[in-house]
Parts: structure tokens; sequence; C-alpha cells
């Protein structure tokens, strides 16, 4: 791994293809953007968008935040590792959400080189305010806290293109809180989602199906963290105003038990609907499991 890139022509490639994907973005260029996206994130975006009953591509150009230029920015330096480089640039980033940015900003663009082109993969936004140590050295373009300060480096390989999904008939996420623990959960052979050390909540590629759904789950020991108790639950979402998820799955670890590993059953029945309208919910649905 090369801790920093020379200003070379690595970085204007790089540089490059990030301002011309940017270029896409803002004019609504759908042809534009596959080209100078990344595979692997071209499939992730649209997955997402048909899960979550939005129409892809339209809904591409439809964000809240806009793409920020690079052009007010000051460059700190490029971390590759293989086929994969994280760019970091330090400033007043712009996401164009109508307030005034601060000074003490990080953005991290990530890419992937396929086929000998730099693509664009995704950004990573930091608020420094509370890492006044990272800021001043970005500040003074100290490209070393690259390598030391977690958020900075890339992937190291690019990860396989998933499979695209089928529209989801009910938009549903899994919340996973595992704390010393990772987490592998692979949701009806279509989304699959690895938690580590982590509270998150991620969409299911494909959603729920009426009937029977599969979901299967592995965990591990994290090398971060402490031990605590784990808890794994699938929520089906509300699409009508007023109406309440539905906890469609749920599997809770005592902290001092050891979590079983295999596949169980998601049961979405006409039961588990009606929970979901605001009268006949119960204070705690009930899960299926």
């Amino acid at each position: 791994r090369d801790a920093q890139e020379s200003r070379g022509l690595g970085d204007v490639y790089k540089r490059q293809a990030y301002n011309t994907w940017r270029l896409h973005m803002l004019r609504g260029n759908y042809d534009g953007w596959r080209a100078t996206t990344s595979a692997y994130r071209q499939v992730k975006v649209r997955n997402l968008a048909v899960s979550e009953k939005r129409p892809f591509p339209a809904s591409l150009f439809r964000q809240p935040m806009a793409p920020p230029a690079l052009s007010p920015l000051m460059y700190v330096g490029s971390v590759v590792d293989g086929p994969t480089a994280a760019a970091t640039y330090y400033g007043k980033v712009d996401l164009g959400l109508g307030e005034e940015p601060t000074d003490a900003n990080a953005l991290v663009l990530l890419f992937t080189n396929e086929r000998g082109k730099w693509k664009y993969d995704q950004a990573r936004f930091f608020n420094l305010s509370r890492l006044p140590a990272v800021r001043d050295r970005l500040k003074r373009g100290d490209a070393t806290v690259l390598m030391e300060q977690d958020g900075f480096q890339p992937l190291g390989k690019i990860p396989p293109v998933p499979p695209l999904c089928p529209p989801a008939k009910y938009i549903a996420k899994i919340l996973v809180d595992c704390p010393g623990r990772t987490v592998k959960a692979n949701i009806n052979n279509i989304s699959h989602h690895e938690f580590d050390n982590t509270r998150q909540a991620e969409v299911i590629s494909g959603g729920l199906r009426d009937g029977g759904n599969s979901i299967t789950l592995n965990f591990a020991d994290s090398p971060s963290g402490e031990k605590g108790a784990v808890l794994v639950e699938v929520y089906i979402m509300p699409e009508i105003p007023g109406h309440l998820p539905a906890r469609a799955f749920s599997y809770f670890v005592p902290p001092k038990e050891l979590p079983r590993n295999g596949p169980s059953l998601i049961n979405v029945t006409p039961e588990l609907l009606k929970t979901m309208a605001p009268k006949s919910a119960p204070a705690v649905p009930g899960a299926a499991k």
C-alpha cells in the first residue's frame, strides 16, 4: 500500500474521473453515470432504489445532496491499495443543502481501477470539529495522517458485483446491534449484510415477499469492542402515512450466551401485516421467528 501517491498522472486521472462523474450527475445523464461509476456501485444504487420502490434511474438524479465541487478544496493526498484508491480533500465541502459549510471538513473520494481505468465509487464526508489534531494536520497538507486515521484508506480489493435483486413486494430493513461481534446475514439468498461491533440498520435488497422468507445468520467474535448482548431484527416498513413498522423477525442473545449460527424463517402473514395499522397495532408487535 502506498501512503501517498505522487501528485502526477495518477491523481489527475482520479480527479478527472470524479469531475466527469459529477458533471453527468448534475446533467442527469444516466449513460454517462454508468460509464464513470464502478460496476459494484452501479448495482448497489440500482438495488437500493428498487428495494425502496423508487423509480430507477429517475430517482438517481433526485438526491437531496449535490456532489461537491473540488475546485474550492485543497488536495491532501491519495492512498492506493491494489485496484482501489482513496483521495482526500480538505476545506469547505459544499453539499448543496443551503447551509454555509465550515472549513473543518474532509472529503474522501473512493475509486476502483477497472480494466486500467479509474472509476468513481463513493464518497466519505467527515466533520473534523471533534478531531482538531486530524483537522490541523490535513490543513497543513500532512498526508501521513491518511494512513493513521480510520476512514481515509480504500478497501484494498474490489467487492464482487451483487446480483440484480427483484422489485420489492414489501420494503424491509434489518437492524443489528452487535457489540464485540461480527454478524453476517443472508436474506432470501439475495441480500447480504455484514455488521461489525456496531448498531446499524440496512435496507434489504429485494425486500420481503408474502409467505416464507429465509434468513441465515453467522456470528463471530469481533477484534474490536467488548462483548455484549446481540440483537437482530427485521422490519417491514410502512408505505401508508401513519402506519407502523411490523417486526417480522427478532433474535436476541444475552451477553454470556453463544449465538446460534444457521437459517431461520421469516413468515410474512396477513396477521403480521395487520399490525401495521395504528388501531390494531399492539404496543410491542409480535415477532415471527
